[in-house]
């Protein structure tokens, strides 16, 4: 058996090492375990329950088990009357569901070192939405996990930053602004429907229609030409890199809130910090181009609100760059998802429903009398508002700024 010593000039030599490890240990367990289980008791406290989390993933594993077990019993209970159906949650989140069943309408999650205070409770949340205090904020995990596609833009700031952002682009969506749209939406969805045309035309009077990738192409279609005008088909290129970005970032959605995995060079790592870079740059390229055209023409579009907004904005914590870069990965992340997922919202319910088919377009024929459409005939069409209203469920997501973002 043999026995190391050391010499005291080795022992003084491994104290900084010893020292930064002990460091680290405890900045590590201070982090991911005893901040969390101090939150977790103090909710405890107060009678609200959860499932218990692990070390370093938190409810992660639970959450994939649910979710393997839920594929299967869903296809062996489906019959032919349930190919549409707007409960969603239970085939995307049966986790959710589950756990409520359990732990009632209020209850505690993680994933990773970020807790989530789960509510479902309708009073609870009308409150927290009519809440107008900004120390109620957007999680800080949106920048820190989601920042190659959303960033420090007006989906994920807070304070003061956010106060600026809001007032630059809350102008942009005025009714007048949007009636000024009408015309560039039906644009762009009569070229979508002609391109529906021919192929039916083509394969003989019916055709399959896959509609996803159609209604995606469109809204790009309607928010390139609001947002950058005659820069429009750079914008379309702008839509489908950002396309791309939440593809990859997808891949690794369910590692969210482990700590350190958006640093590892990982594959879908690697192409989220490329794709990242490139969009940057074709945002940057157009808005220095709009600045060198936007002295000769009067058309005003959201770039240049953005740029000028930039241009105003003093924070730290947002760069002009970055105000102008995130701001627009925001509009098109927000603004394509938000139009294509109720558009495709209503070809469903029209699908499930035929006799709205048929009160949809009486309504159309008793309103255009075969003229165009425009926005005074718009606001006349009570069927389609009613298919755009009919509830679809929503996640809305919120920090206690001073728990968790306050030193």
């Amino acid at each position: 058996m043999m026995m190391m010593i050391l010499s005291p000039r080795q022992w003084l030599l491994l104290l900084p090492l010893v020292f930064l490890s002990t460091l680290l240990f405890s900045y590590l367990y201070t982090t991911l375990w005893l901040r969390p289980e101090r939150l977790r008791q103090k909710l405890r406290s107060q009678g609200v329950k959860g499932p218990k989390p692990s070390f370093l993933f938190g409810n992660i594993p639970e959450m994939r088990r649910i979710q393997k077990l839920a594929t299967p019993a869903q296809e062996e209970g489906a019959g032919p009357t349930d190919r549409f159906s707007s409960n969603y949650v239970a085939t995307l989140f049966p986790y959710f569901l589950h756990w409520t069943r359990v732990y009632g309408s209020i209850y505690l999650y993680a994933t990773g070192s970020i807790q989530t205070l789960h509510v479902i409770h309708p009073d609870m949340v009308k409150e927290l939405a009519s809440c107008k205090s900004l120390d109620l904020g957007k999680p800080s995990y949106l920048q820190k996990e989601h920042g190659a596609l959303l960033g420090t833009g007006i989906l994920t700031a807070n304070g003061d930053l956010w106060v600026h952002q809001r007032k630059v682009i809350a102008p942009e969506f005025f009714m007048d602004k949007v009636k000024g749209m009408v015309n560039l939406m039906m644009d762009a969805a009569l070229s979508m429907l002609n391109s529906w045309e021919e192929k039916v035309e083509s394969e003989g009077g019916r055709a399959e229609i896959v509609v996803d990738e159609f209604l995606r192409n469109f809204s790009a279609d309607v928010i390139s030409r609001a947002s950058f005008g005659s820069s429009f088909v750079e914008g379309k290129e702008i839509f489908y890199k950002i396309r791309q970005l939440q593809k990859a970032m997808a891949k690794r959605s369910m590692l969210i809130g482990v700590p350190g995995s958006r640093y590892l060079p990982t594959k879908s790592n690697r192409e989220i910090w490329n794709l990242g870079s490139c969009i940057r740059s074709l945002i940057l390229d157009i808005a220095k181009k709009h600045g060198q055209d936007s002295a000769a023409t009067r058309n005003k579009f959201f770039l240049h609100s953005i740029i000028e907004g930039s241009k105003a904005a003093s924070f730290s914590s947002c760069t002009p760059e970055d105000f102008i870069v995130d701001n627009c990965k925001n509009i098109y992340f927000a603004g394509h998802e938000t139009t294509s997922s109720t558009a495709a919202w209503c070809l469903m319910l029209l699908a499930a429903h035929p006799e709205w088919q048929d009160r949809a377009r009486a309504e159309v024929l008793d309103v255009c009398h075969g003229e165009a459409l425009d926005f005074d005939k718009l606001r006349k069409l009570k069927t389609e508002e009613e298919l755009i209203l009919r509830p679809q469920k929503q996640q809305n997501n919120r920090d206690d700024i001073q728990v968790y973002i306050s030193p």
